[in-house]
């Protein structure tokens, strides 16, 4: 957070990283503890923010798009589910959108996932912690779900990589 003057830090829309007020938030307190305490600076992983545009649907972002992936060298794999296979998305008859995750080839770490769906800037939140944490594809696959939620298709869409979901019966592996 600190400027080219070693005495001046930044944080927020001056520092010119991500114009996210959470962001500004988060920058500003480290800003504060770099100054007081210049021996051991902090950071902040900018890689695993989240953002979202609030259309109906959402747009919710989590990590890295695939081609950004590509981009940086990583060999990808990635899947795309509708929402239409998402059994709460039925249940309230709004199944415009989709969850798209993209993962890391050779190991199945998570390092994107991507949703257009109703409520998404809620459901983005458990995506960040699948990434921040380099959770894989068969641990967001074994992970249980409250039935029926949105936030389920991050599941679903884990399990897609192995199986045909739509011959899942609800809940059931």
């Amino acid at each position: 957070m600190r400027t080219s003057n070693h005495k001046i830090f930044a944080a927020g829309d001056v520092a010119g990283r991500m114009p996210l007020v959470t962001v500004a938030a988060a920058e500003g307190s480290v800003a504060a503890q770099n100054a007081l305490n210049m021996d051991s600076p902090k950071s902040i992983d900018y890689s695993v923010i989240p953002h979202a545009i609030f259309t109906q649907p959402n747009v919710a972002v989590a990590g890295l798009t695939e081609k950004d992936a590509v981009t940086k060298g990583f060999s990808v794999i990635s899947r795309t589910l509708d929402l239409r296979h998402v059994p709460k998305a039925r249940a309230i008859w709004d199944t415009r959108g989709l969850i798209k995750i993209v993962a890391e080839e050779a190991t199945g770490t998570i390092i994107g996932v991507h949703i257009l769906a109703p409520e998404a800037a809620e459901v983005i939140h458990q995506a960040v912690l699948i990434v921040k944490n380099k959770m894989t594809l068969k641990d967001a696959a074994e992970k249980i779900d409250v039935y029926p939620t949105l936030s389920e298709m991050v599941k679903l869409c884990a399990q897609s990589f192995y199986k045909d979901i739509k011959k899942l019966s609800c809940c059931a592996d």
